[in-house]
């Protein structure tokens, strides 16, 4: 899902929409406290609604959604409201119980969130941070997958108290490794795998599962070790094929190269007609202080507002060139095949945002 949407980056932003989200967790045996008509809900619901229905950058909700779907609403045990649809809440409830008994505690985070609210929070974070942060950060109205209330976020409870803070969460591998283990028994899936940006993206989030109401189709998409979108066979067709490598470093971690790996796709989508064959981080040795001086070169010659960059990532692909059609009007010999073609990012510290420098032939 957007991190930006989630109350961990609420918080972690210091907004004001964070900050009536504070609280303290009450304990392991604490949960959420549905509605009254909350089971009545769940026996109803699902008449109206396509329980594989794909939400992501490139599918809208589909028409009448909201009016369609059954909406459970809750308090957790943080003492925050969550509203979820009532079915994948009925499995999350057997997925908690299922958990529990292994000694693992979870809670939820947030899972339903309307068109309108979406919209409102573009609006808030536009004025606040500016349009380029939204276009980066913020799920376009009607395009993210929570306006189904299939998608549920979870967070730990660790020793009596709530972990949901993303770069917290990670921290304890081993659990969510578990909570994993359980999703396809409940009709849920991972929704977001490791170094599968290319196809869904979004970056790695343990804590994001989606309910699917069908535990065969789960445990197939699960042990087959696919994303949705490559189940359903629709995955954006400019890398549908594309061979991913994202290599070793130590210089970055995967949501480094995720980060790169963002603003490549955001260049290369607007390529008509191209399709990526290959995609490869080219190496921390690639990655040193001729590269660094390199690229502020040309940061100083495209960019100079910017600082300096001292750290700079490089990528190196194979792509075919579009059909003579969409390659008219173009520099690109039709329907060709073009490797080693290469891509230069730099960025300022560790936490900027990678900008993208440069592409072409290596």
């Amino acid at each position: 899902m957007d991190k930006t949407m989630t109350r961990r980056a609420f918080l972690a932003l210091g907004g004001s929409l964070g900050a009536a989200m504070m609280g303290g967790c009450k304990g392991n045996d604490a949960g959420e406290q549905p509605t009254a008509e909350g089971s009545a809900q769940a026996e109803a619901a699902g008449a109206g609604i396509d329980y594989l229905a794909l939400v992501n950058k490139q599918h809208k909700l589909p028409d009448n959604w909201e009016d369609e779907v059954e909406i459970v609403s809750l308090t957790n045990s943080e003492d925050w409201d969550v509203d979820v649809e009532a079915k994948a809440y009925e499995a999350y409830l057997a997925l908690k119980e299922d958990l529990e008994a292994e000694g693992v505690y979870i809670d939820l985070d947030s899972a339903y969130r309307s068109v309108a609210e979406q919209q409102r929070i573009v609006d808030e974070f536009t004025e606040k941070y500016g349009e380029e942060y939204v276009k980066l950060y913020v799920a376009v109205p009607g395009y993210s997958e929570h306006h189904t209330g299939l998608a549920l976020d979870l967070f730990l409870i660790i020793d009596g108290k709530g972990v949901y803070l993303n770069e917290d969460m990670v921290q304890y591998p081993e659990i969510w490794e578990k909570i994993h283990a359980k999703l396809a028994d409940h009709g849920f899936i991972l929704r977001y795998l490791p170094q599968r940006k290319m196809f869904t993206g979004y970056s790695y989030e343990p804590w994001h599962i989606r309910y699917l109401d069908d535990v065969e189709i789960a445990h197939q998409i699960t042990e087959a070790g696919l994303t949705f979108e490559e189940y359903l066979g629709e995955v954006d067709p400019q890398v549908a094929g594309c061979e991913v490598d994202y290599g070793t470093s130590e210089l970055y971690t995967e949501a480094d190269i995720d980060s790169a790996l963002g603003a490549v796709l955001t260049e290369f989508s607007g390529w008509k007609g191209c399709t990526l064959k290959r995609f490869a981080y080219a190496g921390d040795e690639a990655c040193g202080a001729d590269e660094i001086a390199y690229a502020n070169e040309l940061r100083e010659a495209n960019m100079p507002d910017l600082p300096a960059f001292d750290q700079v990532i490089v990528f190196v692909s194979d792509l075919r060139s579009p059909s003579a059609e969409d390659a008219e009007g173009t520099a690109w010999e039709p329907d060709t095949d073009y490797t080693n073609w290469s891509w230069h990012l730099g960025r300022t510290d560790a936490d900027g945002a990678w900008q993208l420098l440069t592409w072409g032939l290596g």
